[in-house]
């Protein structure tokens, strides 16, 4: 289920130029931690959901993926996730923490990908992943996911 925050006329504009759609990213994600500061849930779940959406896309439409996408996919779906949880919706947060951490994996799988040193990504993800299912007391479904993780990165290493 991909989660949409952006209307259609602007996700057409947005994928016109990748200049402006790497500038508006910026801007959303400077007024979704603003919002975020103020506690202001809603505003910030506005702002940091566009910006998820748009550093999808932006990956999306990279042939090869570059760090700085992957980067700022990792950064707002993080972000967005926690705002999630301080909005007492875990089904969102676990959505979008498994999203970003999916996604480094199928960028680790890709022959493009296999290039990439993402290994503080897939630590920092497997970090945000462990806090979320600890708070949660289900640990134990982490496992799967964290052997997987680290049988490709040894597999990109070599």
């Amino acid at each position: 289920m991909a989660m949409q925050f952006l209307c259609s006329a602007h996700r057409q504009q947005l994928k016109r130029s990748k200049i402006v759609a790497e500038h508006r990213w910026d801007e959303w994600m400077e007024a979704g931690r603003e919002a975020f500061a103020q506690k202001d849930w809603q505003a910030a779940l506005k702002y940091l959901g566009c910006s998820f959406e748009l550093s999808e896309m932006l990956l999306n439409n990279d042939h090869y993926p570059s760090l700085s996408n992957i980067d700022r996919y990792m950064v707002s779906g993080h972000f967005l996730a926690e705002c999630f949880g301080r909005c007492r919706d875990s089904c969102l947060q676990r959505h979008c923490l498994l999203a970003v951490h999916h996604h480094l994996l199928k960028v680790l799988r890709s022959p493009q990908g296999r290039g990439l040193s993402l290994h503080r990504n897939v630590e920092i993800s497997l970090q945000m992943l462990s806090r979320h299912y600890e708070a949660a007391g289900e640990e134990e479904m982490l496992q799967a996911c964290y052997q997987e993780s680290m049988r490709l990165l040894k597999r990109s290493c070599h």
